[in-house]
């Protein structure tokens, strides 16, 4: 029982370990996507910059603009700091979890698929019941439990200890044989001593198997609500995602174009062809923020199953659990 808890703790162990690498790893991947998009929010406003100070030569643009443009290219660069400096953050913890060496370099995860998660509650809870680890590790302290109770009732029967001994004896002082001899005796310990002892013992060994049945059912009772919770995360990260993959992005992106044509012909003002560059890309990058947080989602959702999830198209889908196993 005891090697079936401990089986059962190691693979807890490895799960969550797993959950801990991939939540920092598709961390990591959103803080790269981060710096992407503020490369070329850069570029775009440092374009912005020199079409408002032609604009301001030729007497045809304010130099508010020219300033403007020159302070969002300003915060840009300090907030790609901030990002370089959480980039390190994140590889140094991925270090730290694979127990490898500071300074090893991490490749973040880049351009990855919309993971069509196959999704079915009812499924998902048969299966978390019969294979989470934290389960068996429950069922494996009540069996335990159960066998300190049987033992612990056996403490009131009567100890008794057969001994049987043989001994051979030299010859005597005028050399005759001496025969040899065998005993046998039997010790009997009686507990008189049951309500201070035996009773206290049994007593807190029903304590420890009723504490581990009612932790054992408490697990049980909430596993199921904490797939429902999962569930309905994911399923609604998947449609905010697509909202803005489909509808927010491509308006945002004409928006950008109708709004520089208009800027370079003085119909617009510089502050809305800024607004629209940098919406654009925070739209960019929120699509990004929810992708990654699917596949941590995804990866805290393998860890209460105990087992990887399925997909619609498992070959271009693979779960980062059976990446593990085939690395």
């Amino acid at each position: 029982m005891k090697a079936i808890r401990q089986e059962a703790v190691l693979n807890a162990k490895r799960l969550e370990l797993a959950r801990q690498i991939a939540s920092v790893y598709y961390e990591l991947g959103f803080v790269a996507s981060g710096q992407k998009i503020n490369e070329r929010l850069i570029k775009m406003l440092t374009q912005l910059l020199r079409v408002s100070e032609t604009r301001y030569a030729a007497g045809q643009g304010l130099q508010q603009d020219v300033l403007q443009a020159q302070v969002e290219v300003s915060k840009l660069l300090d907030e790609q700091i901030t990002l370089d400096k959480k980039r390190r953050m994140q590889e140094d913890r991925i270090n730290s979890l694979l127990n490898r060496e500071s300074f090893t370099p991490v490749i973040p995860p880049d351009n990855l698929p919309f993971p069509d998660l196959v999704l079915k509650e009812k499924k998902l809870q048969d299966r978390a019941l019969k294979m989470n680890p934290w389960l068996k590790i429950k069922l494996a302290e009540i069996d335990q439990a159960s066998v300190e109770v049987e033992l612990a009732q056996k403490d009131y029967w009567p100890d008794m200890d057969f001994k049987v001994a043989y001994g051979q004896r030299d010859e005597n002082e005028d050399g005759q044989d001496r025969a040899n001899f065998l005993s046998t005796s039997v010790v009997i310990n009686i507990p008189l001593w049951q309500k201070t002892r035996q009773d206290k013992k049994l007593g807190a060994t029903k304590l420890r198997h009723k504490a581990a049945s009612q932790a054992y059912q408490n697990l049980v009772n909430s596993l199921p609500h904490k797939i429902d919770a999962l569930v309905s995360d994911i399923r609604n990260l998947q449609k905010n995602y697509k909202l803005i993959k489909d509808a927010l992005i491509v308006q945002a992106e004409q928006w950008v174009r109708s709004s520089l044509t208009a800027y370079e012909v003085g119909k617009v003002n510089f502050n809305t062809t800024i607004n629209a560059q940098i919406r654009l890309l925070r739209f960019e990058l929120q699509s990004e923020n929810y992708l990654f947080s699917l596949y941590k989602k995804r990866a805290e959702l393998e860890e209460v199953l105990g087992t990887p999830l399925f997909y619609q198209n498992p070959p271009d889908n693979v779960s980062h659990l059976n990446k593990e196993k085939t690395s």
